[in-house]
């Protein structure tokens, strides 16, 4: 594919790929703190300590989120500037 023929994916195929992004992002963001914050419920159910782990998880899980979320827009912009 020469230069030409990529200045050319406009339309359609930039709308769909933005969207797919878009997603990508959200559930890479959205799957850790909720994974984070059952665990940490279940885990508080067992043992009965209130909610000390529901919080520290749910911390834990925002943070894996975040990382998650910045290392894919790196991936991303890396791959458009080539």
């Amino acid at each position: 594919m020469t230069k030409e023929e990529k200045n050319k994916k406009t339309g359609a195929n930039a709308g769909l790929e933005a969207l797919t992004l878009l997603t990508q992002l959200g559930l890479t963001m959205a799957i850790p703190i909720v994974l984070g914050a059952v665990a940490g419920h279940w885990i508080d159910g067992k043992l009965g300590t209130g909610m000390i782990f529901l919080l520290i998880l749910l911390c834990l899980g925002i943070a894996g989120g975040i990382i998650g979320a910045y290392r894919q827009i790196m991936l991303v912009t890396k791959h458009k500037n080539r």
